[in-house]
């Protein structure tokens, strides 16, 4: 009897080992799993950008103190700190066009090709830049279009000769992320006397025309008609 007691108890102490073990292996082993590894990503300081500005381009989990090549559009390099992030300044290309243009931008983690970022930026060619549809019948209507102003803001003409403003045009409120805008006017808009000779248009966002102004500036020649 004492034989049978003493087996019996020793039988259910072996079977509680196993279940025991085994959720302490469990256990273990949930406490040993890795922790998902955080993807490469990419971010610019800015919106849109013009052909040959500064990229002020920061990434993070990359391998730490690993070189990134950064390329797509643009073309440069990076040193990831022991942190595995980095902020370098790359070139916005050079775009014929008057944009936006969506430019694909990636970053390439040297030590672990497999490791990528990728972003997309918006290139205007200029700013303050326009098609200038001047040439041509002056008084005709014709299509102008803008980009690379400062969005929510009006973009004016104003129109010189011999250093005079000679008149001033409205276009409407640029839109967007890259100031953009497309209007209908004609080709020398808001002047009256539309003189022969070698006249000056400025485009920026003022009202009136003051030197100085942040704009850009472009020349052409009305001729007198025969």
């Amino acid at each position: 009897m004492d034989d049978l007691t003493s087996f019996a108890t020793r039988s259910r102490r072996a079977r509680r080992r196993p279940a025991i073990a085994g959720a302490v292996v469990v256990s273990v082993g949930a406490l040993l799993a890795p922790a998902a590894a955080h993807a490469a990503a990419m971010t610019v300081t800015g919106t849109c950008f013009a052909s040959g500005q500064p990229l002020v381009v920061s990434g993070t989990a990359f391998t730490p103190g690993g070189t990134v090549a950064i390329g797509g559009g643009v073309t440069g390099t990076a040193q990831a700190n022991t942190a595995g992030e980095f902020t370098t300044t790359v070139t916005a290309p050079a775009i014929t066009e008057l944009g936006p243009r969506l430019v694909t931008v990636t970053a390439l983690d040297q030590a672990n090709p497999a490791n990528t970022a990728t972003m997309h930026v918006k290139i205007v060619r200029r700013a303050f830049g326009s098609n200038l549809p001047v040439a041509g019948r002056p008084d005709d209507v014709t299509t102008w279009r803008f980009a690379g102003f400062a969005a929510g803001k009006p973009i004016y003409a104003h129109f010189l000769l011999g250093g005079r403003v000679r008149g001033d045009h409205r276009f409407g409120v640029a839109q967007g992320d890259c100031g953009t805008l497309t209007a209908r006017a004609a080709r020398i808009p808001g002047v009256r006397a539309l003189e022969p000779g070698r006249w000056t248009i400025r485009l920026d966002q003022r009202m009136t025309y003051r030197g100085g102004t942040p704009g850009s500036v472009a020349r052409f020649t009305i001729v007198r008609r025969r």
